[in-house]
């Protein structure tokens, strides 16, 4: 498998990123080809999209995110911010809170303050799925190619585990999923819950390269991936916080400190 980086230039608010990308691939004396993954890190998405907010403008704070702005030590406009992008907020700590957004966790609602700006902060793309899929079917036609995969690109930090790894927000063109149970492991017992986060592995891998400061390379073809590409996916990354491992017992533990206290 071999991965390479795109550079682009300064991507800036209401910039028409998709022709930045395909100017760019061919600037580069790359193409996209048969069977190729193209990784792109959901920030320029998001400032290409006008999805960058001045907190001077953050006016109308609410009792409840001033609360949790003295709680966790964070400024209260951004807070506010985080409360309106959010479906769910489940908690905190300095500096720091964990939040629900578009069926996934993430810290912060998504909400970045790096390479914003002074005073700015960078909102998550609106429409991540029907953008993935928009730039899917404009790129085949671009490069005249069938199989091709797309993926928008963000980081997350793991429970127990420092530092951050690639997750795939939205994916357009390939299975994300490969779904392992029934299959024989070495020893011919059958597997019964492994499913393979694709889309999240290839996303980590792109990490490596993947950059938005001043190497500014937010774009990441993957190339030999051996995916299933597809035009129809049977499965998504999401799954409901009832099926969760992490969802479940962490509602437990703070349900019993709750108690506790």
């Amino acid at each position: 498998m071999e991965l390479f980086s795109i550079k682009l230039p300064l991507i800036k608010e209401n910039d028409n990123l998709l022709s930045i990308i395909i100017e760019n691939i061919a600037k580069q004396g790359e193409s996209l080809k048969e069977g190729d993954i193209i990784v792109i890190a959901e920030k320029v998405i998001a400032t290409s999209q006008g999805r960058v907010i001045n907190l001077s403008d953050v006016t109308n704070v609410s009792e409840k995110a001033k609360e949790m702005a003295k709680e966790y030590d964070m400024d209260e406009r951004f807070v506010e911010l985080i409360m309106q992008e959010a479906s769910m907020i489940l908690g905190g700590m300095t500096h720091v809170i964990l939040a629900k957004v578009n069926n996934f966790l993430i810290a912060n609602a998504g909400i970045d303050q790096s390479n914003a700006g002074p005073n700015r902060v960078v909102l998550l793309p609106k429409d991540l799925k029907k953008v993935v899929w928009e730039y899917w079917k404009e790129l085949r036609k671009e490069f005249g190619i069938e199989k091709l995969g797309v993926i928008i690109a963000d980081s997350r930090v793991q429970p127990l585990r420092k530092g951050t790894i690639g997750i795939a927000i939205a994916t357009a063109g390939f299975e994300p999923v490969e779904d392992l149970r029934g299959h024989p492991d070495l020893f011919k017992r059958p597997m019964e819950i492994t499913m393979r986060a694709i889309a999240d592995d290839l996303t980590s891998a792109a990490q490596f390269l993947l950059s938005e400061a001043d190497q500014q390379t937010p774009v990441v073809i993957i190339r030999g991936s051996n995916v299933e590409f597809t035009e129809n996916p049977q499965l998504t990354p999401e799954m409901a916080p009832e099926e969760c491992l992490y969802m479940n017992i962490f509602s437990k533990y703070l349900l019993r400190k709750q108690e506790e206290n």
